[in-house]
């Protein structure tokens, strides 16, 4: 019996020999497992201490570390709508707005500066804005970029296409609704004054035609002429005023004035 306890006793030595040549200079805290070994040899030595001849045996079970499961919740959900205002451009400078992005195309109106106009489309080949347009038969028409100001959220307008271009036509004849003439017998000179409507709204621009041979060249959207010229008693002058586009020209009725 006693050579049982000594051989339980030296086994039990040999044990915690071995965990103690593993372990690190600094103690560290004993798990629970270990903690139970330690008692069961501070037993048997006290047993073998005391002369005791009675076998002590004792019985335990590894207890598995606790393990801790971290659930996460995920926080709120929701759902971010942005906020988008109306796109808009207001004329910065008196500018045609036409059928389709460039001069190829008619213009439909001319706004003067300071007009807001919704925008509808952006035309990606060019800097050209397609706009709603109470002035167009259509209901849209096309501005060019260089003269406007846009606001608001233009960057979520649709990309339009460009319509087919038309074959232009000539501009529609001026109407000449007033002239006025003095002939100066003393220093034999004409005054005149020729005033018309300009009924087009794509022309290049105006010519002045007297006695068949072109005097002046004015701008789009003239509507007014002024020259004096000599001319002898009994003479007459016809004058015509012209306007022409890449299509073509076309002439006013003629006014002939004698002095």
């Amino acid at each position: 019996m006693k050579h049982h306890t000594r051989t339980t006793f030296a086994s039990i030595i040999l044990i915690i020999s071995m965990l103690a040549c593993n372990m690190p200079g600094t103690a560290p805290t004993l798990s629970v497992n270990d903690q139970a070994a330690t008692i069961i040899a501070a037993t048997l030595q006290e047993g073998l201490r005391n002369g005791a001849d009675v076998p002590i045996t004792a019985t335990f079970s590894l207890t598995p570390n606790p393990t801790a499961t971290i659930t996460v919740t995920g926080g709120p959900t929701g759902t971010i709508t942005p906020t988008y205002s109306v796109p808009m451009l207001t004329v910065r400078e008196q500018t045609n707005c036409r059928t389709g992005p460039g001069e190829a195309y008619r213009v439909v109106f001319t706004y003067l500066p300071n007009k807001k106009l919704e925008i509808a489309g952006h035309y990606d080949k060019g800097d050209f804005w397609l706009v709603k347009s109470s002035e167009s038969p259509t209901g849209e028409c096309w501005l060019w970029g260089e003269y406007v100001d846009v606001v608001g959220s233009y960057w979520v307008v649709a990309s339009v296409t460009a319509p087919p271009t038309l074959t232009p036509a000539p501009p529609d004849a001026p109407s000449i609704q007033k002239w006025d003439f003095f002939c100066s017998t003393a220093t034999g000179e004409l005054d005149v004054t020729i005033l018309w409507t300009d009924r087009t709204g794509d022309e290049t621009g105006y010519r002045v035609i007297r006695d068949e041979e072109v005097v002046a060249e004015l701008v789009p959207n003239s509507e007014k002429y002024t020259e004096t010229i000599l001319i002898d008693a009994g003479d007459d002058v016809t004058y015509y005023i012209e306007v022409y586009n890449a299509a073509g020209s076309v002439r006013s009725t003629p006014i002939k004035l004698t002095c």
